[in-house]
């Protein structure tokens, strides 16, 4: 009997103390509640909608992967449809930003011999050149306070990113194709991609 009256307090008390808890959390104002559970705020937030499109997420280098991710975890993360063609060495992906087929991003991972992400480019086209220089200009300020100062390296711009890896940003428009490439990449293939 007197194991039984000690384990039934033990249980009142603690269903009272879950209650006053939660008692305690809805007596809070509504915005208070909303944003404990939102979780941090991306710095992506305030970007454009492309921006957003493009990169996806503010982990990893780009669209929630990193140089040295298994491969297999861009086919797992990656939403876009797989693109028309295929790299030899890796997956591509295409990411339309509306309904015109004009502007879209193509993305490519490719790996190495031990099944790890080698690096990854993003391919934009929009049909402005207007739209790249804004694009440009925002890429360039979101890898400055990202990755810190930046270095003109032949036809991009250069952000060291952390262990011996860099992005690359480049304007790549032609007269009929205005575009941006943005790449992640080991620092040992970079004369390769400038």
């Amino acid at each position: 009997m007197k194991k039984t009256l000690i384990l039934y307090v033990m249980v009142l008390a603690v269903t009272i103390s879950c209650n006053s808890k939660k008692s305690q959390e809805t007596s809070k104002p509504d915005s208070l509640i909303v944003n404990s559970f939102a979780g941090p705020v991306s710095s992506l937030e305030g970007q454009s909608p492309i921006f957003r499109t493009i990169l996806k997420s503010d982990a990893g280098m780009a669209r929630g992967i990193s140089i040295g991710d298994l491969f297999q975890s861009t086919v797992q993360t990656e939403k876009a449809p797989l693109s028309e063609t295929q790299p030899e060495n890796g997956k591509g992906f295409t990411e339309y930003f509306d309904d015109s087929d004009l502007n879209f991003v193509d993305i490519t991972y490719t790996k190495d011999q031990s099944d790890k992400v080698a690096s990854i480019t993003l391919d934009v086209y929009v049909e402005r050149k207007s739209a790249v220089d804004s694009l440009f200009t925002e890429f360039k300020t979101y890898f400055s306070r990202k990755y810190g100062k930046n270095t003109v390296n032949g036809k991009g711009l250069v952000w060291k990113v952390q262990d011996n890896k860099s992005a690359v940003l480049q304007d790549v428009s032609t007269e009929k194709d205005p575009g941006i490439k943005i790449l992640f990449v080991r620092e040992n293939e970079l004369k390769t991609v400038l």
